[in-house]
């Protein structure tokens, strides 16, 4: 059986960017994956340090939960990463989570995450249109964790709690990629 992880970068519950990437995670489990929510503002990630341990070693030398997110990243088949957009940029919890994937590379060489992995990513914002930023962070999955990004979806003009709920094609495209993630 497939297994998804799902990583969700707003503080908010319930929110809009939470609402997309539960419907994912809804589609990989229809096409019979195993699926798992983590809700970064709930969990305690500090920081990178800049150490450059993750160079000398292989691994970071945190001990935080980002090291049972660093598994979870191992093992899935793959994974949905959602963010909101705050002042024209992903949220603070999303960004301490991309810094943190550094542990994965071997600058100059290679990736230690597994090969093999997709990924769907999810954003959601109030104005503006900040697609190209999603766009360009999935350039770098797949050009530096070789992870193949199956879609984007998100949108904008949802600063409301809830307000996605009334996007049926956002939250059907967010079904049908959770799928594409397994098949």
């Amino acid at each position: 059986m497939k297994k998804i992880v799902g990583f969700v970068g707003s503080p908010r519950i319930g929110g809009n960017t939470e609402a997309l990437v539960e419907k994912v995670l809804t589609g990989a489990m229809a096409a019979g994956a195993e699926t798992e929510l983590y809700r970064l503002n709930e969990l305690n990630i500090k920081g990178c340090q800049g150490c450059n341990h993750c160079q000398e070693h292989g691994y970071c030398c945190q001990k935080d939960d980002m090291t049972l997110l660093y598994e979870q990243l191992k093992t899935a088949d793959g994974f949905v990463l959602g963010s909101p957009i705050y002042m024209g940029y992903f949220s603070a919890q999303t960004k301490l989570f991309l810094d943190r994937m550094y542990a994965f590379l071997k600058v100059g060489l290679s990736c230690h995450l597994p090969p093999g992995k997709r990924c769907v990513l999810v954003y959601s914002q109030g104005r503006g249109d900040n697609v190209a930023l999603v766009e360009n962070l999935a350039r770098w999955f797949e050009s530096r964790l070789g992870v193949h990004v199956k879609g984007i979806v998100g949108g904008n003009n949802m600063n409301e709690l809830g307000a996605v709920r009334q996007r049926k094609e956002l939250l059907e495209t967010a079904y049908h990629l959770g799928k594409e993630l397994v098949v």
